[in-house]
């Protein structure tokens, strides 16, 4: 009876706790005492983990092949590590990070973001784009993230193809550019700090220069493939050349390629470079937060 539904779901704090589909809550509080899924898709490649009741990560994996190859055959075992089949996805292709100025900061902008992005970044709109922000907290300084409308539509289609529902799509690289600068942009920090900080996921790149408080230069890439390090390093290096000398680098990575991140080391351990990546740097980026 649905009488006798409501009153167990108000007797049982169901009811307070937000629906599954609500972009404002974090992850893990969206399916607080549920079962739910991270999937990170990159070009030919795709990696999940599973989240349980308690928001404690579990079973991982990963499979080489377009994501629309690989869902079929996954399905059967993604669809075990949910509840309701609830995804949360990472997509790390077909996107760029740009470094933007003045965009809009007004109270709303998450949901006009969503809903009418017009309004917030102005002429920077495309129809054919999904977009994310990140403002640095000290300056008028944005970094818009603007992933191609088709890829989240192609992504939603595959899981709904498998019953799997996606409760977010988001950027992993974005992602875990946000969770560091966060850190290193925070209150307790020197808001005139400089630094250079590099992001890598599963074959996508971003560097961004923070000089005496502002920043001055972004470059991103996406889809490059992880083993294409050379690559890599040319789209950073001339980042890092101009930096003053002294200024800390900081590399995070998703950590789930660790002989990837060895070799990136070798290289920025020759301009003092730090890896800061923590444990489980990826999955906690998207379903943490």
């Amino acid at each position: 009876m649905p009488l006798l539904d409501d009153i167990k779901s108000v007797l049982s704090f169901g009811a307070f706790r937000p629906e599954p589909d609500d972009a404002e809550v974090s992850w893990n509080k969206r399916f607080l005492g549920r079962r739910s899924l991270l999937l990170n898709v990159s070009r030919g490649h795709v990696s999940w983990r599973g989240l349980t009741k308690k928001g404690r990560f579990q079973d991982a994996g990963n499979s080489e092949g377009e994501f629309a190859e690989v869902a079929p055959q996954r399905a059967e075992e993604w669809r075990t590590l949910t509840e309701g089949g609830w995804v949360n996805v990472s997509i790390n292709n077909r996107f760029i990070i740009s470094l933007e100025n003045n965009l809009s900061r007004r109270e709303n902008s998450g949901e006009l973001l969503r809903s009418n992005p017009r309004a917030v970044i102005g002429a920077k709109f495309d129809r054919g784009k999904r977009y994310a922000l990140f403002h640095h907290p000290h300056s008028t300084a944005s970094l818009l993230m603007a992933c191609d409308d088709s890829m989240v539509k192609t992504t939603e289609e595959v899981l709904r193809a498998n019953g799997l529902k996606a409760g977010r799509i988001c950027c992993g690289l974005f992602a875990l550019l946000e969770q560091k600068l966060t850190e290193l942009c925070g209150a307790k920090q020197d808001p005139n700090a400089s630094f250079v900080i590099i992001s890598c996921c599963e074959g996508s790149i971003a560097a961004l220069v923070q000089q005496a408080g502002q920043w001055t230069d972004l470059r991103c890439r996406s889809g490059i493939g992880s083993e294409s390090l050379d690559a890599m390093i040319q789209i950073i290096a001339p980042l890092v050349q101009k930096a003053q000398p002294g200024t800390p680098v900081y590399f995070v990575h998703d950590g789930n390629d660790p002989k990837f991140a060895a070799a990136m080391m070798e290289q920025l351990s020759k301009v003092g470079g730090k890896d800061v990546t923590a444990e489980d740097q990826l999955w906690s980026a998207i379903g943490l937060n």
